[in-house]
């Protein structure tokens, strides 16, 4: 017997034992991270210097963690801060108690690795509005991340100037990556335009590039590596988001980054900010708040045989109706072909407009062909995105919808045009869209393309009776048609979720602004990265069942992303047994059985383990 085959038979004659401990132990993720955004302190509780605290809901969430998970990273998606200019002694104390909670939720104290992402909020006590303050509130890298995870090296920081009104300017850290347990974060800040107006939801477009230029440099070793990219704001065309107009603003580095993450599907998306409102906390699903998208950046089903909702606890019912990610809307554009012009948007308001612009016809009741009629875009003269006919019934853009109502075209000749009321929009058919008038709801106008003082449409008065509409040879122009404008889904990419709140506001839970106390809904996310999937867990940090009428389940179905997740620190890699050896192998599981055709799964190749892909 050759040395070489003693040691594999050895190696295989000890592994029963050793599969046997390992078959009865729980599975162990590779790495787990818990996401908590928002804890927005503010007030009362930072105002005065000798009494400075945060929310109760912090303190309380992180505790938990620590009791019932055993985390490796800890990720604070922004807005640690709110509105309140305060002094730099005072902020530099919030920033201390932070980190102290912080360090506290991981069981192995001495390693703390937490990461921060700035809000747009986070500058809101050291902005450019008033008076330019000589501290910069975003600043969480020189302490404590440092401390916790270590310096960044020039190339895996980036920098930009802000401006800081007479004071000059500011150094942000605009962007960053770390490398924690074996895994690539890389991290876009709330940067330069933020620091200057907190509501203009705009990454830089050089921050953006650094972003992407990262990216590319880490995917370029291992294509198939989980890369987790963090950032305060989200798309706007995020599942279950207040609005769009919550998300990163319409512009070349928003365009620049979405195109960017959908090159890399194994990349998972995390975000804050959007926490107002009934929709923003998760009621059943974590799904709800997940949004996937294909390789050309849209947006696509959320679920596949890969991606799924996991069970709930063994003995755990769901206490209130499903609540699933809504499917991507459907997108039409909607053409005047007498004039050669769009329904879309000028720099005012709605218009008729040379360049197509995407329209959405949701559907409010099928019985009486109800419709919310939604033009994708903006003017600075517009207060929404909604189809709208005010008191002279001209046609605008508004927050809240008119009952609109399509009529098929069935004839069009030199007396006029008939059409009929329907439900359905067809590709390439012809309508008269018909809304009724906000202030006098009796009267109904049909919108035409002809443009009233330059940011408005003319709508004709026009009497509905049953289900048939007729018009004279005049009103050709108030004939539509409606092309399918959504384009077929390409290869899945990757996929975004919300990290949860500490605070949520303004909703029928917790109504109102953000007091100090302790809201009635606490959410935080809970990642866990194993071998072949990963798992995201939604979990509620305070109150559940039916408040005031809304109901919030205690567990919350998980979300799985079946992957496969290459472990960094293990000695086992990831082949094609084909490509791995030409001769024919004797292949044993991990108790020393032979296996003629191996499957998925770890296996004993000339005393060697393998995981076969």
């Amino acid at each position: 017997m050759t040395t070489r085959t003693f040691v594999t038979l050895l190696a295989c004659a000890m592994l029963p034992a050793l599969f046997h401990a390992q078959e009865n132990a729980e599975e162990k993720p590779l790495i787990t991270l818990a996401c908590i955004s928002d804890i927005h302190t503010e007030r009362s509780l930072i105002t005065d210097i000798n009494n400075i605290g945060l929310r109760g809901s912090f303190a309380q969430t992180l505790s938990r963690i620590r009791d019932e998970e055993n985390i490796d990273v800890l990720l604070l998606g922004g807005d640690c801060t709110s509105d309140a200019t305060i002094p730099q002694a005072n902020w530099e104390q919030v920033r201390r108690l932070i980190a102290g909670y912080s360090r506290s939720a991981f069981r192995d104290e001495s390693r703390t690795p937490v990461l921060y992402v700035t809000g747009n909020h986070d500058y809101e006590v050291a902005n450019w509005h008033d008076l330019p303050k000589p501290y910069n509130a975003g600043d969480y890298y020189t302490y404590p991340m440092r401390d916790d995870i270590g310096p960044l090296s020039a190339d895996d920081a980036f920098y930009e100037e802000a401006d800081n009104a007479d004071m000059g300017s500011m150094s942000l850290l605009a962007a960053y990556h770390y490398v924690i347990h074996g895994f690539d974060f890389v991290i876009l800040n709330c940067g330069k335009h933020q620091f200057r107006d907190a509501g203009y939801y705009e990454y830089s477009l050089e921050s953006v590039q650094w972003v992407a230029d990262k990216l590319a440099q880490i995917y370029a070793g291992d294509p198939a590596k989980t890369v987790f990219f963090a950032l305060h704001i989200p798309f706007g065309d995020s599942n279950s988001i207040r609005s769009a107009s919550k998300g990163i603003v319409p512009s070349a580095g928003e365009k620049l980054l979405k195109s960017t993450l959908a090159r890399y599907p194994n990349l998972i998306m995390l975000y804050g900010h959007d926490h107002g409102e009934d929709k923003a906390y998760t009621r059943v699903k974590t799904s709800q708040r997940v949004t996937r998208y294909d390789r050309n950046g849209a947006v696509i089903a959320t679920y596949d045989s890969t991606h799924v909702d996991g069970a709930l606890p063994s003995g755990y019912e769901p206490e209130s109706a499903d609540v699933s990610p809504a499917e991507p809307a459907h997108t039409w554009h909607v053409f005047d072909e007498s004039a050669s012009l769009y329904l879309g948007f000028n720099s005012q308001n709605i218009s008729a407009v040379a360049q197509a612009a995407e329209v959405t016809f949701e559907l409010k009741n099928a019985s009486t062909c109800e419709f919310a009629v939604r033009v994708a875009g903006s003017g600075s003269g517009a207060n929404g995105n909604y189809l709208y006919s005010g008191t002279s019934g001209r046609f605008s853009a508004n927050s809240s919808y008119c009952p609109t109502y399509l009529y098929r075209v069935a004839q069009i000749d030199a007396s006029g045009v008939k059409a009929e009321l329907t439900n359905t929009v067809t590709d390439g058919e012809r309508y008269l869209i018909v809304t009724q008038n906000h202030n006098n709801t009796s009267q109904y106008y049909a919108l035409t393309s002809e443009v009233y003082g330059g940011n408005r449409l003319v709508g004709l008065s026009v009497t509905l009776s049953g289900r048939q509409l007729t018009l004279g040879p005049d009103y050709a122009k108030a004939v539509w048609t409606i092309r399918d404008s959504s384009p077929t889904p390409a290869e899945p990419s990757f996929f975004s979720a919300f990290m949860g709140s500490m605070r949520y506001y303004y909703n029928t839970i917790d109504p109102g602004d953000m007091p100090v106390e302790t809201p009635n809904i606490v959410q935080a996310l809970m990642v866990y990265v194993y071998r072949d999937r990963v798992e995201l867990h939604m979990k509620n940090y305070n109150k559940s069942g039916t408040i005031n009428g809304i109901t919030v389940n205690k567990y919350l179905y998980p979300y799985i992303s079946y992957r496969g997740v290459r472990d960094p620190s293990a000695a086992v890699h990831s082949v094609y047994l084909e490509d791995y050896y030409a001769e024919p192998l004797r292949c044993y599981d991990l108790v020393g059985r032979p296996v003629p055709s191996p499957r998925h799964g770890c296996y004993i190749v000339k005393g060697k383990k393998v995981m076969v892909r």
